[in-house]
Protein backbone atom coordinates (compact mmCIF):
# COMPACT_ATOMS: atom_id res chain seq x y z
CA UNK A 1 0.00 0.00 0.00
CA UNK A 2 1.45 3.35 -0.98
CA UNK A 3 0.86 6.56 0.81
CA UNK A 4 -0.62 9.23 -1.39
CA UNK A 5 0.59 12.79 -1.40
CA UNK A 6 -2.60 13.97 0.32
CA UNK A 7 -2.08 11.49 3.21
CA UNK A 8 1.52 12.61 3.64
CA UNK A 9 0.53 16.28 3.70
CA UNK A 10 -2.22 15.52 6.23
CA UNK A 11 0.25 13.69 8.51
CA UNK A 12 2.75 16.54 8.28
CA UNK A 13 0.02 19.08 8.98
CA UNK A 14 -0.72 17.39 12.32
CA UNK A 15 2.89 17.74 13.45
CA UNK A 16 3.81 21.17 12.12
CA UNK A 17 3.39 22.82 15.52
CA UNK A 18 5.67 20.41 17.36
CA UNK A 19 9.00 21.89 18.39
CA UNK A 20 12.17 19.90 17.91
CA UNK A 21 13.99 20.27 21.22
CA UNK A 22 17.35 19.71 19.50
CA UNK A 23 17.01 23.18 17.98
CA UNK A 24 16.46 24.93 21.32
CA UNK A 25 19.11 26.50 23.48
CA UNK A 26 19.69 25.00 26.91
CA UNK A 27 17.80 27.95 28.47
CA UNK A 28 14.84 27.37 26.15
CA UNK A 29 14.91 23.65 26.93
CA UNK A 30 14.80 24.41 30.66
CA UNK A 31 11.89 26.79 30.13
CA UNK A 32 10.05 24.05 28.21
CA UNK A 33 10.67 21.57 31.04
CA UNK A 34 9.47 24.08 33.62
CA UNK A 35 6.32 24.81 31.60
CA UNK A 36 5.61 21.09 31.26
CA UNK A 37 6.09 20.50 34.98
CA UNK A 38 3.82 23.45 35.79
CA UNK A 39 1.12 22.10 33.46
CA UNK A 40 1.40 18.64 35.05
CA UNK A 41 1.18 20.16 38.53
CA UNK A 42 -1.95 22.11 37.62
CA UNK A 43 -3.52 18.99 36.11
CA UNK A 44 -2.60 16.92 39.17
CA UNK A 45 -4.05 19.48 41.59
CA UNK A 46 -7.33 19.41 39.67
CA UNK A 47 -7.80 15.72 40.48
CA UNK A 48 -9.99 14.72 43.38
CA UNK A 49 -8.59 12.75 46.30
CA UNK A 50 -10.46 9.70 45.06
CA UNK A 51 -8.95 10.00 41.57
CA UNK A 52 -5.47 10.25 43.07
CA UNK A 53 -6.05 7.13 45.20
CA UNK A 54 -7.37 5.26 42.17
CA UNK A 55 -4.35 6.24 40.09
CA UNK A 56 -1.93 5.18 42.84
CA UNK A 57 -3.67 1.83 43.32
CA UNK A 58 -3.74 1.06 39.61
CA UNK A 59 -0.08 2.03 39.28
CA UNK A 60 0.78 -0.26 42.20
CA UNK A 61 -1.10 -3.18 40.67
CA UNK A 62 0.72 -2.75 37.35
CA UNK A 63 4.09 -2.44 39.10
CA UNK A 64 3.46 -5.67 41.00
CA UNK A 65 2.46 -7.47 37.82
CA UNK A 66 5.53 -6.12 36.04
CA UNK A 67 7.77 -7.25 38.91
CA UNK A 68 6.36 -10.75 38.68
CA UNK A 69 6.75 -10.71 34.90
CA UNK A 70 10.49 -10.20 35.06
CA UNK A 71 12.29 -13.51 34.84
CA UNK A 72 15.14 -12.63 37.19
CA UNK A 73 13.31 -10.70 39.84
CA UNK A 74 15.23 -8.32 42.04
CA UNK A 75 17.72 -9.04 44.81
CA UNK A 76 16.05 -6.21 46.74
CA UNK A 77 12.87 -7.24 48.55
CA UNK A 78 9.80 -5.56 47.09
CA UNK A 79 6.93 -7.01 49.13
CA UNK A 80 7.34 -4.47 51.94
CA UNK A 81 7.78 -1.59 49.50
CA UNK A 82 4.60 -2.56 47.64
CA UNK A 83 2.77 -2.97 50.93
CA UNK A 84 3.90 0.48 52.15
CA UNK A 85 2.73 2.03 48.87
CA UNK A 86 -0.63 0.25 49.15
CA UNK A 87 -1.22 1.37 52.73
CA UNK A 88 -0.02 4.94 52.14
CA UNK A 89 -2.28 5.29 49.10
CA UNK A 90 -5.33 4.48 51.20
CA UNK A 91 -4.60 5.71 54.72
CA UNK A 92 -3.19 8.81 56.37
CA UNK A 93 -1.90 6.65 59.24
CA UNK A 94 -0.69 3.08 58.99
CA UNK A 95 -2.25 2.22 62.35
CA UNK A 96 -5.68 2.69 60.73
CA UNK A 97 -4.82 -0.01 58.19
CA UNK A 98 -3.63 -2.27 61.02
CA UNK A 99 -6.94 -1.71 62.78
CA UNK A 100 -8.93 -2.46 59.60
CA UNK A 101 -7.24 -5.83 59.11
CA UNK A 102 -7.28 -6.61 62.84
CA UNK A 103 -3.58 -6.66 63.68
CA UNK A 104 -1.58 -4.49 66.06
CA UNK A 105 0.27 -1.46 64.70
CA UNK A 106 3.45 -2.96 66.18
CA UNK A 107 3.02 -6.20 64.20
CA UNK A 108 2.45 -4.18 61.02
CA UNK A 109 5.54 -2.09 61.74
CA UNK A 110 7.62 -5.24 62.20
CA UNK A 111 6.44 -6.60 58.84
CA UNK A 112 7.00 -3.31 57.03
CA UNK A 113 10.52 -2.95 58.46
CA UNK A 114 11.46 -6.59 57.79
CA UNK A 115 11.83 -7.47 61.47
CA UNK A 116 9.17 -10.16 61.16
CA UNK A 117 7.98 -12.32 58.28
CA UNK A 118 4.30 -11.95 57.38
CA UNK A 119 2.36 -15.02 58.45
CA UNK A 120 -0.22 -16.78 56.31
CA UNK A 121 -3.06 -15.15 58.28
CA UNK A 122 -1.64 -11.70 57.49
CA UNK A 123 -1.47 -12.54 53.77
CA UNK A 124 -5.10 -13.73 53.82
CA UNK A 125 -6.18 -10.49 55.49
CA UNK A 126 -4.19 -8.44 52.99
CA UNK A 127 -5.66 -10.33 50.04
CA UNK A 128 -9.19 -9.89 51.36
CA UNK A 129 -8.63 -6.19 52.01
CA UNK A 130 -7.16 -5.70 48.52
CA UNK A 131 -10.03 -7.49 46.82
CA UNK A 132 -12.54 -5.27 48.62
CA UNK A 133 -10.52 -2.14 47.79
CA UNK A 134 -10.12 -3.01 44.11
CA UNK A 135 -13.67 -4.34 43.67
CA UNK A 136 -14.91 -1.04 42.25
CA UNK A 137 -11.79 -0.40 40.14
CA UNK A 138 -10.87 -3.67 38.48
CA UNK A 139 -10.32 -7.33 39.15
CA UNK A 140 -7.56 -7.97 41.68
CA UNK A 141 -5.88 -11.34 41.35
CA UNK A 142 -5.76 -12.86 44.84
CA UNK A 143 -2.42 -14.52 44.02
CA UNK A 144 -0.64 -11.19 43.51
CA UNK A 145 0.46 -10.54 47.11
CA UNK A 146 1.65 -14.10 47.86
CA UNK A 147 3.47 -14.31 44.52
CA UNK A 148 5.32 -11.06 45.20
CA UNK A 149 6.21 -12.26 48.69
CA UNK A 150 7.54 -15.61 47.48
CA UNK A 151 9.31 -14.04 44.50
CA UNK A 152 11.24 -11.98 47.03
CA UNK A 153 12.09 -15.15 48.97
CA UNK A 154 13.36 -16.88 45.82
CA UNK A 155 15.52 -13.89 44.88
CA UNK A 156 16.99 -13.65 48.37
CA UNK A 157 17.70 -17.38 48.36
CA UNK A 158 19.53 -17.06 45.02
CA UNK A 159 21.77 -14.37 46.50
CA UNK A 160 22.40 -16.39 49.66
CA UNK A 161 23.06 -19.50 47.60
CA UNK A 162 25.86 -17.79 45.69
CA UNK A 163 27.61 -16.79 48.91
CA UNK A 164 26.97 -20.16 50.54
CA UNK A 165 28.31 -22.12 47.58
CA UNK A 166 31.62 -20.23 47.69
CA UNK A 167 32.18 -21.07 51.35
CA UNK A 168 30.33 -24.36 51.94
CA UNK A 169 29.75 -25.86 48.50
CA UNK A 170 33.19 -27.50 48.37
CA UNK A 171 32.33 -29.68 51.36
CA UNK A 172 29.33 -31.28 49.71
CA UNK A 173 29.96 -34.56 47.95
CA UNK A 174 27.70 -35.83 45.25
CA UNK A 175 27.47 -39.02 43.26
CA UNK A 176 27.22 -39.28 39.55
CA UNK A 177 24.32 -41.33 38.35
CA UNK A 178 24.70 -43.47 35.29
CA UNK A 179 21.76 -43.27 32.98
CA UNK A 180 20.88 -46.54 31.37
CA UNK A 181 20.28 -46.64 27.67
Amino acid sequence: MTMGKSNTNKDLEEFKYLIDSRNLTSREQQEERDALLKAREIRFKAKTENEVKTAKLMQLKYQMEEYLGTSKGSPQPNFQNFLKTYIDALYDKRKNFASDINITPLALSHILNRHREPQEAFLFKLIHHSQKTFSELCEFNWELWPKVYFQDKVCMMKETSKRWEKSEGKRIKGRKVKILD
